[in-house]
């Protein structure tokens, strides 16, 4: 039997936390499992010893995974789509307002190559995700066959997908499947998906015939799309006048976070953070316009924020544990620490009312410069969500 090399990505592995790195391996921050369904949305507490206080999802599940060629000739649909990823989860809800969105992504190439999938798991940490995006980088191939087959295995047999969740595949890439008989083939996943309510819409890059006519069957059998766009993606990210004014307006509102937890959730956090730092003003102000949604007025961005917890009565400050707090708090009284979370409370609370107002400016001005946006990589995904949903 082929061996190959398989990574299972359940936290972040950006490279501005390169010093925490085997933490973060350790310690899963997405999900335990790629098979096990995901737990409810928690936040971290003193109320259970060993255990969150957990609170429970609601809203209509979305999940979607990217199955994404990162060989060498794919390089630039992969910067495109890290400047558009958080542009499309900002669609979902925008399509739907009560959307509970996971997102998970299979990087694939071939045997031979530094892997042949990385997988980082469903999950509703979209910080998460966008940081694991940006280690991406196009690198390998040669051959034209890529391993299609594996890519496919992963994404419909070993994600976590939910139940009654509206789950969709994008299978992104320039090159047909190359079997080789030690996974299920891309026609009988395909099929499997189908079974499973799972769509795979596929997006070819490029003009090869031998992919179109593979990708149009793929497609076929799992009720999924069909599409096609330029080599390198075709990304035109449209640049407003509120995307800075949106993008400082959200640090703000990270600023607020109070993060309870060991040194590895830290770690993790700020390696979020630092990813998100990176990002284009464009991709900021998208991702903003995510969390700017209505309904989400003074909720954490993180699982292990507890502002909101606490604003709300859900956590108590007198049972904090000073050492799972961060270093600024250390050696404060507990009416002190819970002067520090009610003025963080306050600012979020400001920044959120204003965020929104701009919010719908820039919606505006995205709407009228629509026909800017081309005909690339995001807005063909946005067009099939768009359908997807409707049904």
């Amino acid at each position: 039997m082929i061996d190959r090399q398989r990574i299972t990505t359940l936290g972040i592995t950006t490279v501005a936390l390169a010093s925490v790195g085997l933490a973060l391996w350790m310690k899963p921050w997405a999900s335990t499992s790629l098979t096990a369904p995901e737990p409810a949305v928690s936040v971290p507490g003193p109320e259970k010893e060993h255990g969150p206080l957990e609170i429970s999802s609601k809203g209509h599940r979305v999940d979607v995974v990217f199955a994404v060629d990162t060989t060498g000739s794919m390089s630039g649909l992969i910067e495109g789509a890290k400047r558009t990823v958080w542009s499309i989860a900002s669609h979902i809800r925008e399509v739907d307002a009560n959307a509970d969105v996971h997102v998970g992504l299979v990087a694939y190439k071939d045997l031979g190559e530094v892997y042949v999938t990385k997988d980082f798991a469903l999950s509703s940490d979209l910080d998460a995700m966008f940081a694991e995006l940006s280690t991406y980088e196009a690198s390998g191939g040669g051959d034209e066959p890529e391993d299609v087959d594996a890519a496919l295995d992963d994404a419909v047999h070993k994600m976590a997908w939910r139940q009654d969740a509206k789950k969709m595949i994008f299978l992104v890439g320039d090159a047909p499947p190359a079997s080789r008989g030690e996974v299920p083939t891309f026609d009988v996943s395909a099929r499997d998906a189908a079974t499973k309510g799972i769509t795979i819409n596929t997006i070819r890059c490029g003009t090869a015939e031998n992919t179109k006519q593979v990708w149009q069957q793929i497609a076929a059998l799992s009720n999924g799309e069909f599409s096609s766009i330029q080599q390198n993606g075709g990304v035109q990210q449209i640049a407003t006048p509120f995307d800075d004014k949106m993008a400082e307006l959200s640090r703000k509102i990270d600023a607020t976070q109070v993060i309870y937890g060991d040194t590895a959730t830290r770690g993790a956090y700020e390696g979020k953070m630092a990813a998100a730092a990176a990002a284009p003003a464009a991709a900021k102000a998208d991702r903003a316009a995510y969390y700017a949604k209505p309904g989400k007025a003074g909720a954490s961005r993180d699982s292990a924020d507890v502002v909101a917890s606490i604003a709300s009565g859900a956590m108590s400050v007198d049972a904090l544990d000073e050492s799972k707090l961060p270093t600024s708090m250390h050696g404060k009284s507990k009416p002190e620490i819970a002067a520090d979370i009610s003025a963080k409370a306050k600012e979020r609370q400001e920044a959120e009312t204003e965020l929104a107002k701009v919010a719908v400016q820039r919606a505006e001005y995205l709407k009228a410069h629509s026909k800017e946006a081309g005909d690339g990589f995001g807005v063909k995904v946005k067009g099939t969500v768009d359908r997807e949903l409707a049904k």
